[in-house]
């Protein structure tokens, strides 16, 4: 019997009894040892013998030569591949289905997440020259301090005023290196998540080769560009930190400069 995943069911059981005519009184016994006989009973007529018995129990068999029977057996076994191969045809259509639905999800999410961080970045980009002009102007203050502390003579009052002069110069110093700190902790910042972005943008980018689903039609050619314009903002970015901590490396041993000659000068 062929069931409805394609399989083939098996039954092994011996009918024992006698016919009157078209009338059939018997016992079936199946190949299970711990089975019993089921009475059964029904009619044979023009070559089906129909039966039924116990609960639902519903029989219709043709005679026929064992000939016959192994080419039932074939053409069923036929059927029943077909029947399997077209399930896992369609589970393999559903779960390629499955698949592509979840990716362009997932594609669009990132092309959203692309775009959000690149107008971010452009946003930052332009404020890097007032960032290095802060460290410039911090440096103009000082030796502005330390030729106002260079000018002062006199006795203990001139001394006082030398001194609150260092001071303040070293604080400036020292609010220019928070400067800086604050700007590396954004680097940082800037490099974790743009790597994680550009991590996820690599992986994803194979999903748009050819050939593309139909689905990706429009999704693709948009994560794309997005990332295209992604990438160049995030070269852009990475070479402004770079000038800006190169500006302020030359700012910094001019600003320690000013503080030991003052020091000296206090």
């Amino acid at each position: 019997m062929l069931k409805p995943d394609g399989q083939i069911e098996d039954r092994n059981a011996t009918i024992a009894g006698t016919r009157n005519g078209e009338t059939v009184v018997g016992t079936l016994k199946t190949a299970n040892l711990l089975s019993a006989s089921m009475p059964i009973s029904g009619s044979y007529r023009g070559g089906v013998l129909h039966l039924t018995g116990g609960t639902n129990f519903v029989l219709n068999l043709t005679s026929g030569a064992e000939a016959d029977f192994r080419s039932e057996v074939a053409a069923l076994t036929t059927k029943g591949r077909q029947v399997t191969d077209a399930r896992a045809q369609r589970q393999a259509a559903q779960k390629q289905a499955a698949l592509e639905a979840d990716r362009l999800s997932r594609l669009q999410n990132l092309t959203g997440r692309l775009a959000e961080y690149t107008t971010k970045m452009a946003i930052v980009l332009p404020k890097f020259d007032l960032e290095t002009q802060r460290f410039q102007a911090i440096t103009d203050r000082m030796r502005a301090g330390l030729a106002k502390q260079r000018s002062i003579y006199g006795g203990p009052q001139a001394n006082v005023a030398r001194s609150q002069i260092f001071v303040a110069l070293n604080q400036l110093a020292i609010d220019a290196n928070q400067i800086y700190l604050n700007d590396q902790q954004s680097y940082r910042d800037f490099d974790l998540h743009s790597g994680q972005l550009s991590r996820e943008a690599a992986a994803a980018a194979s999903w748009c080769r050819e050939p593309i689903p139909i689905s990706f039609s429009s999704a693709c050619p948009m994560f794309l560009d997005n990332r295209t314009d992604f990438d160049n903002h995030v070269l852009a970015l990475r070479s402004a930190f770079a000038d800006h901590g190169a500006a302020w490396t030359t700012q910094r041993r001019e600003q320690d400069a000013i503080v030991q000659e003052s020091r000296q000068a206090e």
